[in-house]
């Protein structure tokens, strides 16, 4: 506990901002663990860590001989807690559980929302709930701590026949769930919202947006503080992304609900689909290679790349070569004309070897490589 406060202190100290940096870690040849760090090259442990996790401008790591949890943010290096608490990376906060203690990065300070919370949680980018001692559920959102129900949340058995749990999912910014009197409700920016009252027998949650069954069976929406109601059922393959819902219609189609309107974006269902927050990225039978950001779909290749992978507002891609290529805010960029092998994506940062040794990243149409 005493480290919690001091880190509480050194960060208050600390007046940097909290937005998003060009971040990534990497071992070198001998396996110690370092950071690209906007541009510079930050020396963080002797050894490998035990595991690792990444968040828009921080890492947060398990020391793999003491496992302490130990975070960098705002180029220093803190031991967060003497032992190997459970933690999670989101976009905005880093979260960790270390017993009964719950606690979260918000705003430059290790902030511990209670120290016994036993039973169930639930977080997201901007929400963290929680079951309290006294069974109430309590909130913490834009710096402030609610109580949202005074009774606990309807419980459901697990599929062993013996388990139960909170009728309860959390999105990046909202959390749905079922009271203790079968009330289907959400916490959404910062107030609890009651959508019906009975118990859909399916609903997602993202970003945005809740999708539940009516009791007609149609897909209802909740999205961004507005309900919908369609005519929309009997679909069998269905996701959401960030704000939208994506789904194979009865004629094979793909197809994607996003602010009140459903978008035909392929003509049948594609050979690759990648469903990643703001972006989905597809090939279609033809192996026309697709990325659907903010209501557009955009054709970028002639052919179905090598490899994919997604964050948030990226897409990178590997051409027929092996080049890098990316689609970034909604437009495309090139980030290596020399072929690679293996890239790992952090947030807006691409990093990749071209020989042993030699570590380039890539990060807001800039590279730099580090040579040990």
């Amino acid at each position: 506990m005493r480290s919690s406060k001091l880190l509480t202190f050194l960060f208050l100290l600390a007046s940097f901002g909290a937005g998003a940096q060009c971040m990534a870690p990497f071992l070198d040849l001998t396996k110690q663990f370092w950071v690209y760090d906007n541009g510079e090259k930050k020396f963080l442990e002797p050894l490998a860590p035990a595991s690792f996790k990444v968040g828009r401008n921080y890492v947060a790591f398990v020391n793999s001989q003491s496992s302490r949890l130990r975070l960098y943010y705002a180029d220093k290096t803190y031991t967060v807690v003497e032992n190997n608490a459970d933690y999670w990376a989101t976009d905005n906060w880093f979260i960790w559980k270390n017993y009964g203690q719950l606690g979260v990065l918000y705003k430059n300070e290790l902030k511990s929302l209670d120290n016994l919370v036993q039973g169930e949680f639930w977080f997201g980018d901007s929400i963290i709930t929680w079951v309290t001692s006294f069974n109430e559920i309590k909130a913490f959102y834009a710096g402030q701590t609610q109580t949202i129900e005074p009774l606990p949340l309807l419980q459901k058995t697990g599929s062993d026949g013996t388990t139960t749990k909170s009728s309860a999912k959390m999105g990046d910014n909202i959390f749905a769930y079922m009271d203790g009197s079968s009330q289907f409700k959400v916490f959404y920016n910062g107030e609890v919202i009651t959508l019906e009252s009975y118990e859909p027998t399916m609903y997602m949650v993202d970003r945005d947006l809740v999708v539940y069954l009516d009791n007609m069976n149609n897909f209802k929406f909740f999205s961004k503080g507005k309900s919908y109601e369609t005519s929309l059922n009997s679909l069998t393959k269905y996701w959401t992304g960030e704000g939208y819902f994506v789904y194979y219609t009865l004629g094979r189609q793909l197809a994607v609900w996003y602010e009140g309107e459903e978008q035909i974006i392929a003509e049948d269902r594609p050979k690759d689909l990648l469903i990643v927050q703001n972006v989905i990225a597809y090939t279609d039978k033809s192996n026309n290679f697709y990325v659907w950001y903010k209501g557009k779909a955009e054709l970028l290749e002639r052919f179905q790349p090598l490899s994919v992978k997604a964050y948030r507002d990226f897409v990178v891609y590997q051409d027929q070569d092996g080049r890098l290529k990316g689609y970034l805010f909604g437009k495309q960029v090139q980030i290596s004309d020399q072929i690679v092998t293996d890239y790992k994506l952090y947030n807006e940062t691409v990093e990749y070897s071209l020989q042993p040794g030699d570590h380039t990243f890539w990060c807001r149409g800039q590279s730099t490589t580090i040579s040990e």
